[in-house]
């Protein structure tokens, strides 16, 4: 597979419409980025790690620093520069011995809710934080159970998504979870109480909740639906009117006494995960998960069994789980373990390994992954951040660093050459400069408006030099005129000027098209030979193609990508008409679509480190 001609934008835009997810082999790495241990005794640290990055937020339930076993939470959050900082160290307001707040974390945005499952005699409560725009947290809620049940347990499991929260309660009786929801004036309030349909009394239904839109999952871990202990799950949705039913029960296909499926539990959409650690496969206690997908149907059904590569008796795979849409991690702390899988294929990427108990409690948010081990008497959390490794892409791109001038060009073959060209604050470009079918690369350079071509992809100096444009000029590059020479081409203010021949002179055609926000780039986009102009529009989060050089409207328009993504076109499976790309930059990942309409990409790869400019083009081996 070949791409055509390379045609690159420089700035991001607000584009509405996503693209698929891939599953990828192990072509990156999570790199130690922080270990939290706290100064003073922290009695279970690391009970319960929640994670929104750059915030994250840990429980140690029996922290005796205010009160023997009251509990607290610390919360440590990112800066920029990559230190992760202690904001501060929580307790509940009305905080009592044996409490065990911060048994239980959740957090989203500036409201984060910790659970103290022993509260008031072992009935159990929650509170409620949220931070002011300047950074200070305060408890502004505390919740509890509005039928004074007794001991419940309420607050030994928590999740939080907008305005609703869920918490576990699953001592006394069946056990359940309750539902919270915050009105317009912040107030948070009980809705309803989630029991489930079948349940039994010891069946400790709330062990584990998640919730993700309208739906609930709700684990009961000893549930005997397949044995004493097999456990299962139970999906609860709410309607238009605010009502929650119970749409489902979820029990593994290969359900056994024991298993206590259901101990924990994820929820993204319409993916559903589900660990049983005492699932003995690969002998007593080494642990399984389950992926379960909702159909447009509404009916579950089980899509994977995932077990760890090196599974043993005693690992406790499944303990812990944390799901962000694309990545799975799955703590197996028996085994001192902690597996990271991505989606839709279930590929298990890469394996982390620590002291016992490591993989205690997990949690992932895109680049960011925290791992709790839960020593005793306290723990530690190490926090990584996710590098990308240099592997050869599946179609030919590149990426340039604009700090260091390091450029990375994968050829048709996959073959990637690296070598430095430019200087910091060159803007990347690449083309045919030389009409010998091969894309090479060149620079141009806004503190002067001047453009440096080179026509081999090495180090060396520019074999043509020229000035065209001007500082604060946008450059792209395309074959105007279909001798099969790619030609410099600027975007000012809202105009377009094009030059048929690669020297220092006027240009050859210029004319008005978008608005001067635009970003422009270049294909063809309509297979006559011509390279004509398109247009990113960040204000709105269109591309607008023309097939014609000159002023007027697009002959095609739509949305690709998400807000941040830059834009680049090629001919990507070789049927000679060039369409649009994305790469993302806080993933180091392209989107391709072959393609020029609203829709998912067809595939999507990673390539380089973070935060890189993207290349595309015909790279020679």
């Amino acid at each position: 597979m070949s791409a055509g001609r390379f045609r690159r934008a420089l700035a991001a835009g607000l584009v509405a419409v996503v693209a698929t997810t891939v599953a990828a082999s192990a072509d990156f790495a999570w790199d130690p980025e922080a270990t939290f241990d706290p100064a003073e005794p922290a009695d279970a640290y690391g009970r319960a790690v929640a994670l929104d990055d750059p915030t994250l937020v840990t429980g140690a339930p029996s922290d005796d620093t205010l009160l023997p076993n009251a509990g607290a939470i610390w919360i440590h959050t990112r800066s920029e520069d990559g230190t992760w900082d202690l904001v501060v160290k929580l307790n509940g307001s009305d905080a009592v011995s044996g409490d065990q707040f911060g048994a239980a974390v959740a957090v989203e945005a500036d409201t984060m809710v910790a659970g103290a499952p022993f509260a008031d005699d072992g009935q159990g409560a929650a509170y409620v934080f949220d931070r002011t725009p300047g950074g200070l947290w305060s408890q502004s809620a505390r919740l509890e159970p509005a039928d004074a049940p007794g001991a419940v347990n309420f607050g030994s499991s928590v999740d939080l998504a907008g305005n609703t929260i869920v918490v576990g309660a699953p001592a006394g009786g069946t056990g359940s979870a309750y539902v919270f929801n915050r009105d317009g004036e912040g107030v948070w309030s009980q809705t309803t109480r989630l029991v489930p349909a079948d349940a039994e009394s010891g069946d400790l239904a709330g062990t584990s909740v998640a919730l993700s839109g309208d739906t609930i999952l709700v684990g009961a871990s000893l549930d005997d639906a397949a044995g004493d202990g097999s456990g299962s799950v139970y999906a609860f949705v709410r309607a238009e009117d605010g009502i929650w039913s119970q749409q489902a029960k979820l029990i593994a296909s290969d359900a056994a006494a024991g298993d206590l499926f259901g101990d924990a539990v994820e929820l993204v959409a319409d993916i559903a995960v589900i660990g049983a650690r005492a699932n003995d496969d690969a002998g007593s206690g080494s642990g399984s998960a389950y992926v379960f997908t909702r159909s447009p149907a509404n009916i579950w059904s089980q899509q994977a069994k995932l077990v760890a590569s090196d599974a043993a008796a005693a690992g406790l795979f499944g303990a812990a789980l944390s799901f962000d849409g694309s990545q799975l991690v799955v703590g197996a702390p028996g085994a001192g373990a902690t597996y990271v899988f991505e989606s839709p294929d279930w590929l298990e990427t890469i394996t982390l390994d620590g002291d016992l108990l490591y993989g205690g409690d997990v949690a992932i948010d895109g680049e960011a992954l925290a791992v709790a081990t839960q020593a005793v008497p306290s723990g530690t959390v190490d926090v990584y951040r996710r590098s990308e490794a240099l592997l050869p892409p599946p179609v030919p791109v590149g990426v340039f660093d604009p700090a260091s001038g390091l450029w990375s060009l994968a050829d048709d073959t996959g073959a990637v050459s690296t070598f430095f060209y430019g200087i910091p604050g060159d803007i990347p470009i690449a083309g045919d400069w030389d009409c010998d079918g091969d894309d090479t690369v060149g620079m141009f350079r806004p503190s002067n408006g001047f453009v440096y071509l080179r026509n081999s992809n090495d180090f060396g100096a520019a074999d043509v030099t020229f000035w065209y444009g001007i500082g604060g000029d946008v450059p792209f590059v395309g074959d105007w005129d279909g001798d099969g020479c790619d030609t410099m081409g600027i975007y000012r203010n809202g105009r377009v000027y094009l030059r048929n021949s690669n020297d220092t002179g006027f240009a050859d055609l210029n004319f008005f098209y978008g608005v001067p926000s635009d970003t422009p780039f270049a294909g063809d986009w309509d297979n006559d030979g011509i390279d004509t102009v398109g247009l990113h529009r960040e204000s709105t989060g269109y591309v607008f193609l023309r097939n014609s050089l000159s002023a007027g409207f697009a002959h095609m328009e739509f949305f690709f990508g998400n807000p941040g993504d830059q834009v680049i076109a090629a001919d990507w499976n070789g049927d000679g008409t060039d369409t649009v790309a994305i790469y993302r930059p806080d993933e180091a990942r392209f989107y391709i679509s072959n393609i020029n309409a609203t829709g998912f990409a067809e595939f999507d790869f990673r390539f380089g480190n973070r935060h890189l400019e993207p290349v595309a083009g015909a790279f020679a081996p």
